[in-house]
């Protein structure tokens, strides 16, 4: 329960101190454009995890278990490298605002960004996260805020899907069963932790059983 309520309650204080320390000098102007491309650095790795997970997956079937978790945070954080260097040098001029439009801008906009940062935090970490699940826990019957929100959004217009342009288009978890999979998955890590071998493993013929868009 400690460490329950360290994750609960202890990371989103960190989360919104370190956020106030190191974002409030960079003024409104750029902490909108910030959540701009952190807001768009999700979308892409919402919309394409599954695949890098599969293809890390089929090049080192070991880490079966791991790679959504892996494959999600290295598109998100190569995501927001890639657009953060390009925003800057696309806006290369700050813009003032009245000084106090700029405090309680400021302020609102590292909060959104904090509120933003965390979402995703628990939705990488809870859904596809590392960490093993007990063998006598069961699904929630309601979808998650995350789950819930990128349906919505990839539910919009004729083609459905995350970066539908980009490809063809589902709408994220349309089956309605991620969440019992990746509790499955979840319950796998536990239960191969606790064997006296102690490896974490994925097979060929699991990796097989891998399905694109919300079906891994």
């Amino acid at each position: 329960m400690v460490m329950y309520n360290i994750y609960g309650f202890a990371v989103p204080i960190v989360v919104l101190a370190t956020m106030y320390a190191f974002r409030w000098k960079a003024g409104l102007w750029g902490n909108c454009v910030t959540l701009g491309v952190v807001c768009f650095s999700i979308l892409i790795a919402v919309g394409w995890w599954e695949d890098v997970a599969e293809l890390l997956a089929r090049q080192a079937p070991a880490i079966l278990f791991l790679a959504d978790c892996i494959a999600i945070w290295a598109l998100f954080l190569l995501s927001l490298l890639i657009l953060d260097t390009a925003t800057r040098f696309m806006s290369t001029v700050k813009v003032n605002y009245h000084g106090m439009v700029e405090k309680i801008g400021n302020g609102i906009v590292i909060f959104l960004l904090s509120v933003v940062l965390l979402l995703f935090h628990y939705f990488a970490n809870g859904h596809l996260g590392m960490v093993g699940e007990r063998h006598d826990t069961v699904v929630s019957e309601n979808a998650s805020r995350q789950i819930g929100v990128f349906r919505i959004l990839s539910a919009q217009g004729d083609i459905q899907g995350n970066l539908a342009p980009f490809t063809q288009g589902y709408q994220f978890d349309d089956d309605r069963k991620m969440m019992e999979r990746h509790l499955k998955r979840r319950q796998a890590i536990m239960l191969t932790m606790q064997n006296d071998d102690g490896q974490l493993q994925g097979t060929d013929e699991q990796v097989g059983k891998m399905k694109r868009r919300g079906r891994n």
